[in-house]
């Protein structure tokens, strides 16, 4: 393993609900990544709100709202000395680098990782600022995915969509994951795709897997004794569920709207080689429609003026929960 995989950041992105928390915790609990549990949302919300980071008022703007809230708390640092370095970032990329190595040095830690599911949709972006970066995009059966949405309540359907919520969610997860993949495949040996269901059905396994592509070794008996977040404490939207958290749908579904949902989704569930039993059906019109509204929107976030006005700061904001819900 080179030394320079071997300090690389590590970006753990996904679809919200696949399991980005869960591997990102294994990550943490091994004790030598920064325990740093929460989202940080540079790339999609802190640098779009701020602008223009080459201007030295957009970085005051930027730090007045990480300062402001519920990141620095997390971080452990002092603020003034985060102002003090002002001057010591350019873009996102460099923020994320300078907070992250000054937890860091804190927490007397050799590397740091990151999570935001988010930050699927800016791989390239994150490629062109942190070019040493590593990035595992955790992939979940998109059926299973979308239920978890959906009783999150998260993904709300188009006007005129009246379909159970469910489907908006299915369409939702798919253009997440095949834009992921999209910028992925243009970053080359530094992008790995791992499967939620081989995390959980083969933990030893995926993360030897994990371990090499990362430079990093990755005990499982280590990190279930130093488990902390979700490995310590399964998170789930279901948990009077049985069966796992595997194929949760098989159960939660009528056999009907089973094949409605895996009609919508059969792109994104051939992709990644998620076995269904119906073809695509003429639900992938209002598929194509969300494909559309989810691929206009994020442009116009990240080529327009508008893009500031669509950056969530309250994300930012003093009284968000200490530690994300995870997936």
């Amino acid at each position: 393993m080179s030394s320079a995989r071997a300090t690389a950041p590590v970006f753990v992105v996904g679809s919200p609900r696949s399991g980005t928390t869960l591997l990102y915790h294994m990550l943490l609990s091994t004790g030598d990544f920064v325990n740093y549990r929460t989202e940080t949302h540079v790339f999609n919300s802190l640098a779009p709100y701020a602008g223009d980071l080459r201007q030295r008022r957009n970085r005051e703007r930027l730090l007045d709202l990480w300062l402001g809230g519920v990141m620095l708390r997390l971080s452990g640092l002092d603020a003034a000395e985060v102002r003090d370095r002002v001057d010591d970032f350019h873009d996102a990329g460099s923020f994320l680098r300078l907070v992250m190595e000054m937890m860091a040095d804190r927490q007397g830690v050799p590397r740091w990782a990151e999570s935001t599911p988010a930050h699927l949709l800016h791989l390239e972006q994150i490629g062109r600022s942190l070019p040493d970066a590593r990035f595992l995009h955790v992939i979940r059966d998109g059926r299973d995915v979308a239920l978890s949405l959906e009783k999150q309540g998260w993904i709300r359907p188009l006007p005129g969509d009246r379909r159970r919520a469910a489907f908006a969610a299915a369409a939702a997860w798919e253009w997440m994951v095949l834009e992921g993949a999209r910028q992925g495949a243009r970053l080359g040996p530094a992008y790995r795709v791992v499967r939620y269901e081989d995390l959980v059905e083969r933990p030893e396994a995926t993360l030897e897997d994990v371990g090499v592509f990362i430079g990093h070794d990755l005990p499982y008996d280590r990190i279930l004794a130093g488990a902390v977040g979700s490995v310590a404490r399964p998170n789930t939207s279901f948990p009077q569920a049985e069966g796992g958290f595997v194929g949760r749908w098989r159960r939660s579904l009528e056999p009907a709207e089973a094949r409605a949902l895996e009609g919508a989704l059969a792109r994104g569930l051939d992709r990644y080689g998620y076995p269904h039993e119906a073809p695509a059906a003429g639900s992938r019109a209002w598929t194509r429609l969300y494909h559309g509204y989810y691929g206009l929107r994020q442009w116009t976030k990240r080529r327009t003026p508008l893009g500031r006005r669509l950056a969530d700061a309250s994300l930012f904001a003093a009284d968000v929960p200490d530690a994300y819900a995870g997936d």
